[in-house]
Order: C-alpha cells, then structure tokens, then sequence
C-alpha cells in the first residue's frame, strides 16, 4: 500500500512558497505544544498560519499527515546537526540534540502522537514518520560505511533504534534525566556493538 506521506506529496499543487510551508508547519507545532492533537485541526492551523483552510486541504489528505510534516520540519532543525566526519561524534550529536527537544516542550506532544498513531491503528503514518527520520540520518551512515567505521552491511535502522530507543525509554519510562555522560557512555556501548573491529 503506498503510503499517506507519498500520496500527499504527490497530490499537492506546484508554486507553494517556503513560507507558507514554514507558516504552516509553525503553527502547527505551535498547537501541538499547547493543546495536543485535538487542537491542532485544519481551522485551527489556518487561523494560527494565515494560510486559507482549502491550501491545507489540498496539502493534507489528514490532521496526522500535516502533523508528521510539522513534526519532521522540526526535527530536521532541531535533531538533525552537521556531521563532523566521525561516527562517534556524529551520533553523540544526533542523541544529544533528540535529548534536548525530547525534554523541551515538543516531547511530551510528539510521544502523545506516536501513541494516537498506535492507538488508532494508524502504523502507515509511524512508519512514514520513522522512514523519514532514516532518511534524514542517511548521510551519517554513509559516511561512516565509506570511512571504514561501520561494515557495509551494516543495519542502519537497528543502530538508531538502539541508540535512541534508550532515550527514549530513559526520559519517558524510566524518568531519569540524561547528562552527556550518559550519552557518551551510550555511544561507546553503540560502537562496542556496531563498529567495525
């Protein structure tokens, strides 16, 4: 089945700006923060945005696609830093930064997302979400395979589920706090397990 993410983007409309993008993907956030997924509905977006209800309409074919946009375009501001060209420090970035937006305002929002999304039985959008954030992390992986510091046949997404899959469950299941010693310790374990020897 083709996912939601690929038939959105295939029916938007060319000529959109980046600011309405930005416009839109802000005030979502925005909303998100405030009041959940409940508020951030297509009136809501388009009154906080400016942009005419129809534009998001034709954007969204759903409330959760234009929230998983929302959600990536902040990701990749916030998540995503620049490579340094090394793997250990590449990945002690990445987990950092997801440390500091998961304990900001946008965590407690994005983890009530992913359980609607569960809840719902909606796992084409989790699925569209995480596929993306891969592909984000593609240049980090490359890099390292062509540095020789990961195998070739290495598994990208195992990597990043168990690097930060343990934030994820030490913020929100366990309710420790993370410091960069944690991350480092975290990080060396990662390539213990995954790093060329």
């Amino acid at each position: 089945m083709e996912s939601t993410s690929v038939r959105a983007k295939a029916a938007r409309p060319g000529g959109r700006t980046a600011d309405v993008t930005a416009r839109i993907n802000h005030a979502a956030v925005e909303l998100l923060i405030e009041g959940g997924s409940v508020a951030c509905s297509y009136a809501n977006v388009a009154r906080r945005s400016g942009v005419d209800r129809s534009t998001l309409y034709r954007r969204y074919p759903d409330r959760w696609e234009m929230m998983i946009d929302a959600f990536m375009a902040r990701a990749a501001a916030d998540v995503m830093p620049d490579f340094t060209g090394h793997f250990r420090s590449d990945l002690k970035s990445v987990l950092t930064r997801l440390r500091d937006t998961l304990q900001g305002p946008l965590g407690p929002p994005l983890m009530t997302l992913a359980g609607e999304l569960r809840a719902a039985h909606a796992g084409d959008y989790s699925r569209a979400y995480f596929d993306r954030r891969m592909a984000q992390l593609d240049p980090m992986f490359e890099a390292a395979i062509a540095r020789g510091e990961l195998p070739a046949d290495a598994d990208r997404e195992e990597i990043f589920t168990f690097a930060a899959g343990a934030v994820y469950f030490r913020l929100f299941i366990a309710a420790r706090a993370i410091d960069d010693g944690w991350i480092d310790a975290l990080v060396e374990k990662v390539c213990w397990l995954y790093c060329a020897k």
